[in-house]
């Protein structure tokens, strides 16, 4: 009986020693959790017990601490990214806003002709047409954007919305000087999109290539499993691994003088159209050729 006692009371006091060890360890774990969130470390929660409850307990919120971290980096970089936004469009605004205003007080000018009144008149006009293009641009860019914009869905005949697209850029491309490259099966391809949004994407993506072509350009539609790919290439000169990563951002332009030659908001909204039909959009360079490749879900004709 007495062995008994003996051996119960060993068995209550390694319980209640455990208890007492787990406690301190739930202790710890408390006083972790204020550090880390007090001190905004990326430190994570370590323990002293092999308990299987509170190893899932630590695991659970390092990984609400992982999640934490990220949520902080991904705020971080919004407030980045609409910071530079802000400083690029304060930049594209001054400048015309700027030559505007210039040409104004120019014609407030005693003794000027009407030659150089119509001058000034159609310089600050183009001015403000370019800055008409801009804030029109922004404005749709912050559209697509947003959660709760929605395209009107339907099925599409990709080839003719490309055929129709192309053919009006028809003057652009003489006036470049450039017979493009025209590869278009004459099986017809469909896919499910917004008429207007995948004619604004191939627009862009031809405006760009137009722009900065050196002599040549490439636009063709194919077949890969499931999927429709649409490529536009064209020569380039200048081209950097840096522009090929940042071709897709707001106001990035890989002329690094912001030559007039257009916004920097055309790819970022073609990426931002492509991604709300559930396509996606990359681009790499193969020998001379830059390219650009729009994937969308194929469909049965």
């Amino acid at each position: 009986m007495a062995y008994l006692v003996v051996f119960l009371l060993i068995i209550v006091f390694l319980l209640g020693f455990r208890l007492f060890y787990m406690g301190n360890q739930i202790k710890s774990l408390s006083n972790q959790l204020a550090y880390i969130n007090a001190s905004k470390t990326n430190k994570k929660i370590t323990i002293g017990l092999l308990n299987k409850n509170i190893e899932k307990l630590a695991e659970k919120i390092n990984k609400t601490i992982e999640i934490k971290l990220q949520s902080e980096a991904n705020r971080i970089k919004v407030e980045n990214d609409l910071r530079q936004t802000i400083a690029n469009m304060s930049h594209d605004l001054r400048t015309p806003l700027t030559s505007i205003i210039g040409y104004i007080q120019f014609l407030k000018l005693e003794g000027i002709s009407e030659e150089e009144k119509a001058e000034y008149l159609e310089v600050a006009e183009h001015r403000a047409k370019s800055l008409e293009i801009l804030l029109n641009d922004f404005y749709e860019l912050s559209l697509i954007d947003s959660l709760d914009y929605e395209l009107k869905m339907e099925k599409l005949n990709i080839n003719k919305v490309l055929e129709q697209v192309v053919l009006d850029r028809y003057a652009d491309f003489m006036g470049r000087n450039i017979n493009p490259s025209i590869n278009i099966p004459s099986e017809d391809l469909y896919i499910i999109g917004e008429k207007k949004s995948v004619e604004r994407i191939i627009d862009n993506l031809l405006s760009n290539a137009i722009k900065y072509a050196k002599d040549a350009i490439d636009i063709s539609l194919q077949v890969k499993k499931d999927s429709t790919i649409l490529k536009i290439s064209n020569t380039f000169t200048n081209l950097t691994q840096q522009d090929l990563e940042s071709v897709f951002d707001r106001f990035y332009m890989a002329d690094k003088t912001r030559s007039g030659k257009g916004t920097g908001l055309g790819l970022a909204i073609t990426k931002g159209l492509v991604e709300k039909m559930g396509g996606s959009i990359n681009c790499h360079i193969e020998g001379d050729m830059f390219i650009i490749y729009c994937k969308f879900g194929l469909m049965n004709s």
